[in-house]
């Protein structure tokens, strides 16, 4: 069994997750005595660690801890789900018969979107990008930027 590492394999240790268990509603049915909570944590660390959608800060916040907690609690909701149907993608299977259930031909592994939510100021994913833009304090109002291009003779 593996061990937890609080800035190696996660953000938070397995004593500060059972606290936030032991106040998050509804979910005494999966945070229970017989599943594995350390794998389950150490699982959404890796998951979420190593999603080229984020950036992360080198000392976890709180929202970090909490969407830690929270993907771990939709891996013990749905791993054997998630397992399936990702098999069933990287077979190229895109449309399952019975359920009529269709797949992208290329997806990623899942975030709920609680996780999105408290991960939503460190995603690097958006179309928006910000860039440093120098102002040339010597020109004033009266600037013509047309006017004044360099033209060649």
């Amino acid at each position: 069994m593996a061990t937890i590492t609080v800035g190696t394999n996660s953000w938070i240790t397995l004593a500060d997750a059972e606290t936030f268990f032991g106040s998050r509603f509804a979910s005494s049915e999966y945070w229970c005595s017989g599943v594995d909570k350390t794998g389950a944590l150490i699982t959404a660390y890796h998951w979420l660690a190593n999603n080229p959608n984020f950036t992360f800060p080198t000392t976890a916040t709180q929202a970090m801890k909490d969407a830690q907690c929270e993907m771990a609690l939709f891996l013990l909701q749905h791993q054997p789900d998630i397992d399936l149907r990702m098999g069933l993608q990287a077979q190229g299977v895109i449309e399952a018969g019975i359920v009529k259930e269709k797949y992208a031909r290329k997806s990623g592994l899942p975030i709920p979107p609680v996780v999105m939510a408290l991960l939503d100021s460190l995603r690097g994913d958006s179309p928006i990008k910000m860039v440093n833009v120098e102002r040339d304090e010597n020109y004033g109002m009266d600037y013509n930027a047309y006017g004044n291009l360099d033209t060649e003779d």
